[in-house]
């Protein structure tokens, strides 16, 4: 019988969503348990053995020298990372946050007012190379049960390269941005969520981040200028997900 994969997730800064959402696989956990041996995983078990793992998850932001040590540790002991989660990949909320965290901590608390030796939160893909990046905020559980049966069978992931806007239209939903005037951020995000604010009837979010490319935010700006809404909302709403300062 083939050895087991050694799996390991790592969480920094975040809400634990991103690390939670592998635990609501349910049953198809077990399924991954066909293949991989978690070794380190802060949710599901007290156990912390691994010195070398096959395939890692990093969740979260570096937002404080812990995660950033964490982070090193993870890439240095793992075959194969992946960035899962919009903080991972983007920054996603936290790293929309306007300013320095060292001056704002030294605002309040003076000169020595950083004890936690907290960073400007960034995501993973700043500071280390990556295998794969899996945005979302959360992400499809079922897209990460796929990438990890995929590389336990030998197969390199699919990474989507695609804007929301395609499965809007393989769903034959409507286009809430032209016919509702609602603001939906669907032709530059990220797809792979099966456009599910849109089934809502809600416009897209770009919680899976923006989509590099041949995509073009500038138009975006300037349907949703025409739409009504002015400036502060627009920035504010691409901002939301992706802003950090270098």
């Amino acid at each position: 019988m083939m050895d087991k994969l050694k799996l390991a997730v790592f969480e920094l800064t975040d809400c634990g969503g991103c690390a939670l959402n592998i635990l609501f696989l349910y049953e198809k956990l077990f399924d991954l348990l066909e293949f991989y041996e978690i070794t380190e995983f802060h949710m599901a078990t007290s156990l912390s053995e691994g010195s070398h793992y096959d395939v890692a998850l990093v969740t979260g932001t570096v937002s404080s020298q812990r995660d950033l040590a964490l982070l090193k540790e993870a890439r240095n002991h793992s075959d194969y990372l992946i960035a899962l989660g919009t903080c991972a990949t983007h920054g996603s909320v936290q790293a929309s946050v306007e300013g320095s965290i060292r001056e704002k901590l030294k605002r309040v608390y003076g000169d020595e007012g950083n004890p936690m030796r907290a960073l400007d939160s960034k995501p993973v893909v700043e500071y280390v190379a990556v295998d794969f990046a899996l945005p979302g905020c959360p992400y499809d559980k079922n897209e990460v049960y796929q990438v990890l049966i995929d590389i336990a069978k030998g197969i390199e992931p699919v990474k989507k390269d695609y804007p929301v806007c395609v499965e809007c239209k393989l769903n034959e939903y409507e286009c809430v941005l032209v016919k509702k005037g609602l603001p939906c951020l669907g032709p530059i995000t990220y797809g792979g969520c099966n456009a599910a604010c849109i089934r809502s009837g809600l416009g897209c979010i770009g919680c899976r981040g923006p989509l590099p490319g041949e995509v073009n935010p500038a138009s975006e700006y300037e349907i949703l200028k025409d739409l009504g809404y002015d400036d502060d909302y627009i920035i504010r709403k691409f901002k939301t997900f992706a802003r950090w300062e270098p």
